[in-house]
């Protein structure tokens, strides 16, 4: 845990490697100090088309799941930096965001190998 999931749009590729953006996350979430470097788990999954504003532009969103449990600031805190580190890697996106969802505590299962 936590589960970093990186949208982006295919268009900024030319400004960072699949690697690039997967590093971003995992960096954040390590110098958060709030996660066992073990314990972080990355995706990247591409966008062919978005709209900002209701016109065509690369985009770029971070939704963070964690275990319940974390106050606002906290995560506020993990977001931004998100945002922030995403910012110069991505020099041509339109819009960069980010999120954190909680997840129950008391229903969330996984097989750890």
């Amino acid at each position: 845990m936590p589960h970093f999931i990186v949208e982006y749009s295919r268009s900024l590729e030319t400004d960072a490697k699949h690697a690039d953006l997967m590093a971003a996350a995992h960096e954040v979430a390590v110098a958060s100090g709030q996660f066992g470097e073990a314990d972080i788990k990355v995706r990247l999954y591409p966008v062919d088309h978005a709209l900002v504003a209701g016109n065509a532009a690369a985009t770029l969103h971070i939704t963070i799941y964690l275990l319940s449990g974390r106050d606002q600031p906290t995560k506020k805190a993990l977001t931004s930096a998100l945002v922030k580190r995403f910012e110069g890697l991505v020099p041509s996106a339109k819009s960069i965001s980010a999120n954190a969802i909680d997840m129950d505590r008391e229903t969330y299962s996984k097989i750890s190998r």
